[in-house]
């Protein structure tokens, strides 16, 4: 459930309007007009903290997907986003080639100073070139390194060749014209990217993600919705670099997300977490990448240790012979599964056959899902050796390692293999997800033999814990705890991107984490009102606790919360009543508390009508008083309650604002 974080900026393309032509014709967000609007660049910009040269990679990829009058079936797909930007449906604006924007590839980027580049939506190319436009903000990508052999394995492959060749009118990426940016006009090096020239796993880099502009689901029209700006730090495939990402927003009024930590700091608990020495090397309990030794040297002389992710992991183990230094991915090390590994596979096992472990219902149910969808593909398709089913297995099933690279990539076994379902949603009335979420996060209520994935609990934790304490993807729908939209405020916007420290940050305060997500079909909501109209806002929660301890994430003056419940995780009954504790930015205290909460398809509570008289049922809903708590009759009281299965929120609890 994404979470709106400020005001967001609507501004709606122009109504539509009768063409020359007598078709429908729809002025665009960024049209190829020849002029310039200030909303259609945003900014990157990256702040230096460590103690080594950093280079950036700008990359922007095919784009050739469902389209307005564009499918992937007939036309091979297209480009909504540049369709929405031109303000024009008629074409598919398809990009099939990926580029490149190096900045300062040769000089790079000096400690502590930043460079600053403007990003376009679109740029135009000349005629003859393979596509008429590039998209820039559709599903791009910042690549961090920290290690110029490492660069040059991708750039060394363009250095030299020519560039891509815009129009005269064509908006172009360029430095940014602002005091102290070290970006080099002279250095800003864009590329069409052959397939032997993308950059590889084998190179030791980290991942930023972003999507500027938001464009409705084709279901919904595709329309245009804002200049909106997506983004998130990305440790599914490895963690390598501490990174710290901010919104370019007048005020700054959104926190940073990712972690702030030094590179030094950072790569220790990296080889603390896999038990590697004093050298980064020999793990003993999670596998690092290997940095191969040629000539007596390190292939990538300034890479420091680069843990991988439980996917990346399985997916290694799955099949070792696709890998090796000279392969698209790093080799692993050690060559068998270290500790942490071989007991996520042991509990796999222990949790699917004897049912010998708490979390036994979640382990069995993904299991089923996940050999029902291995039965598919064979059953359609030829699987490769590392994928055929082990000898006497009934149902079949593959090795453990290619199972468990499926669940933790959490994909079906579909790959170039059509016709096998995909794996249930939550939209479609499944609860699945939301185990597989949950089981993630077990580390919350087990001890460590029963961790589903240490990796998780590694990067989420707080440093005192042993962790990271990055609010980071760790897994591939880890979107609550890592994945932010918002406003630039005043427009145009941007991101700030910081590397092993906070200096570049304007708000310098870490996002806190969501609030519990809510879900209609599978639990129940506490809706908050928004800001009170004189500025007190929510501050603190606690949920089945008497004290407030979790921060609120910061939301728009206009906006509330919704606090999700989950019955099946927090078992509230009558003997286990569950307390609501919540604080304001006044430093009072607010307190409800909730008496029953049955497991769905159960009703979650007795049908209840709410009425002025009778707002919520005494029986499920109570409201505290004493020392310390706003008086239930200037809050609690005011609570509303739905309780109706027919409903398309069917239980739900409705509570005013924070006093003024």
């Amino acid at each position: 459930m994404t979470k709106k974080l400020g005001t967001v900026l609507a501004l709606p393309i122009c109504a539509l309007a009768l063409s020359a032509t007598g078709a429908l014709a729809q002025d665009g967000a960024c049209p190829d007009d020849g002029k310039t609007r200030r909303e259609c660049t945003k900014e990157i910009r990256l702040w230096n903290n460590t103690p080594n040269t950093l280079y950036i990679v700008l990359q922007a990829g095919k784009q050739a997907h469902e389209a307005i009058n564009c499918t992937v079936a007939d036309k091979g797909g297209g480009d909504i986003w540049l369709q929405r930007a031109l303000g024009d449906t008629s074409q598919c604006f398809k990009v099939t080639q990926d580029y490149h924007v190096y900045v300062n590839p040769e000089t790079g980027i000096p400690p502590n100073s930043f460079v600053s580049v403007n990003l376009p939506w679109w740029s135009k190319r000349r005629p003859n070139a393979p596509d008429t436009y590039i998209d820039w903000w559709r599903g791009g990508r910042v690549v961090i390194f920290d290690d110029k052999a490492a660069l040059d394995v991708t750039y060394g492959q363009l250095k030299g060749k020519p560039q891509v060749q815009l129009t005269a009118q064509s908006p172009v990426v360029a430095c940014n014209n602002v005091p102290n940016n070290t970006c080099k006009t002279a250095e800003l090096q864009v590329y069409q990217v052959p397939p032997e020239a993308q950059i590889a796993q084998s190179t030791p880099f980290q991942l930023t993600e972003f999507t500027f502009a938001s464009i409705d689901p084709i279901e919904d029209g595709g329309k245009f919705n804002s200049f909106n700006q997506n983004y998130n730090v990305s440790n599914v495939d490895q963690l390598y670099l501490p990174v710290a990402i901010e919104p370019v927003r007048e005020p700054a009024d959104v926190p940073y997300m990712g972690t702030t930590m030094s590179v030094v700091d950072f790569r220790e608990k990296l080889r603390v977490f896999a038990g590697a020495n004093a050298n980064f090397r020999n793990p003993k309990k999670w596998p690092i990448y290997n940095n191969p030794v040629k000539g007596g040297k390190p292939l990538f002389p300034k890479a420091g240790i680069r843990v991988p992710s439980a996917l990346a992991v399985f997916n290694y183990y799955m099949n070792p012979s696709f890998f090796g230094d000279t392969g698209e991915y790093p080799e692993m090390l050690p060559e068998n599964p270290p500790t942490l590994i071989q007991r996520m596979m042991d509990l796999w096992t222990s949790c699917t056959t004897t049912g010998n472990c708490p979390d036994s219902p979640v382990y069995k149910e993904l299991n089923d899902e996940f050999v029902k969808s291995y039965g598919s593909y064979i059953s359609k398709c030829t699987p490769p050796d590392f994928l055929k089913p082990l000898p006497g297995s009934n149902p079949p099933v593959p090795q453990l390692h290619a199972l468990l690279r499926y669940v933790h990539g959490w994909v079906p076994f579909n790959a170039a293999c059509p016709g096998v379902p995909e794996l249930p949603t939550v939209a479609a009335g499944s609860r699945m997800p939301i185990d597989y979420i949950d089981l993630q996060y077990n580390y919350k209520l087990r001890r460590a033999p029963q961790w589903f994935n240490p990796y998780t609990r590694f990067g989420h934790t707080p440093p005192a814990e042993g962790g990271l304490g990055a609010n980071a993807y760790a897994f591939s729908i880890d979107d609550q705890s890592s994945f932010l939209s918002n406003s630039g405020g005043r427009l145009p916007g941007g991101l700030i991107i910081a590397i092993g420290g906070s200096q570049g940050l304007v708000n310098g305060k870490q996002m806190p984490p969501p609030v519990p997500a809510f879900y209609a079909k599978f639990n129940f909501g506490l809706f908050l009102g928004p800001a009170a109209s004189s500025g007190t806002a929510w501050a603190k929660y606690g949920i089945c606790s008497d004290t407030a301890d979790n921060e609120f994430p910061p939301v728009g003056p206009k906006d509330g919360y919704a606090i999700g419940f989950d019955p099946k995780t927090q078992r509230i009954t009558p003997a286990k009543p569950c307390p609501v504790t919540l604080t304001d930015t006044r430093g009072r205290t607010y307190k409800l508390v909730i008496s029953v909460a049955r497991v769905p398809p159960r009703a979650i509570w007795p049908r209840f009508t709410s009425t002025p008289e009778h707002p919520f049922d005494t029986n499920v809903i109570s409201c505290p008083s004493g020392a310390g708590l706003v008086p239930p009759d200037q809050w609690c009281n005011f609570l509303t309650q739905r309780a109706d299965p027919k409903n398309e929120v069917p239980y739900a609890l409705s509570a005013r604002s924070p006093l003024q």
